[in-house]
């Protein structure tokens, strides 16, 4: 019965962290390489590391800059039947932790070997319009919802329109070589891009200073005329988070009747025996 209590507790802490909306994050850690090498995340988000490789590695955060990891854990061989081969940062405002930038070292045969960068963004649930959840890509992927590309004219972009919830990401870069300014509405600079073909900026577009509709962003070149705009369609999901979190809700309490009822019938039935 104690065991089934428990189970309980799990069960309803574990429903009121998913209608908070905390998400988890993937990165894999292959032989040679780590993708992708950075993460932006919010608060109450958690880093999932997952090793690939046939020998063990060691991950951790040295908060201090001592040296020493504050927080660390070990990834066990690939292992397809256990998450030994896992490690978790639950970046939680409940563990002090807040926003800020962050780097996760990878160490393998007791040496360093790759780092993975972190921008931690604050938890905006206590905004009333910002519901997030900001959007992990794991590479420059020309097809993901939030991410446009720029012509090779240097003037017009992939697609017309990014819908966006409110405080999320919107990622831009170039298919040539060049050096792109990124303009809003009214004007003002939002991101450079300057370098080799696949360059690019990420533009946080933050509750607080972006409200809910449409607004238009622009490129700028030097001695360049007029280039096609992109509307970054911000919309509210506050709805949409209310009912997923109902949904939750209901299922965790239909879990908990459930395993209720099982112990209620458990109990009667070593009670005839008896």
């Amino acid at each position: 019965m104690s065991r089934i209590i428990a189970i309980l507790m799990i069960l309803a802490i574990s429903g009121q962290v998913a209608a908070h909306g905390a998400n988890s994050y993937a990165i894999i850690v292959r032989n040679e390489s780590v993708m992708p090498e950075s993460a932006d995340l919010i608060v109450n988000d958690t880093l999932v590391l997952y090793n690939t490789a046939a020998w063990e590695r060691t991950a951790g955060i040295d908060l201090d800059g001592d040296g020493s990891f504050e927080h660390s854990c070990t990834m066990s061989a690939r292992n397809t039947t256990s998450n030994e081969d896992e490690c978790q940062f639950p970046f939680w405002s409940n563990q002090s932790w807040v926003a800020g930038d962050y780097v996760v070292e990878v160490h393998q045969n007791g040496s360093f070997w790759k780092e993975i960068s972190v921008e931690l963004l604050p938890d905006n649930h206590s905004e009333p319009a910002a519901s997030g959840p900001y959007v992990l890509l794991p590479a420059f992927d020309p097809m993901a919802e939030n991410m446009a590309m720029i012509g090779e004219d240097g003037s017009s972009f992939s697609k017309s329109e990014i819908t966006l919830p409110p405080g999320g990401n919107a990622y831009l870069y170039s298919s040539n070589a060049g050096d792109f300014t990124i303009l809003s509405e009214n004007g003002d600079s939002l991101c450079n891009i300057s370098g080799p073909a696949g360059s690019g900026c990420k533009i946080w577009f933050r509750a607080d200073e972006w409200g809910i509709g449409e607004h238009e962003l622009r490129i700028s070149q030097p001695n360049e005329g007029p280039s096609q705009s992109l509307t970054i369609n911000i919309q509210s999901s506050g709805a949409e988070d209310t009912r997923a979190g109902m949904v939750q809700m209901i299922s965790a309490a239909g879990v908990v009747l459930c395993l209720l009822s099982f112990a209620l019938l458990r109990s009667r039935g070593s009670s005839g025996k008896e």
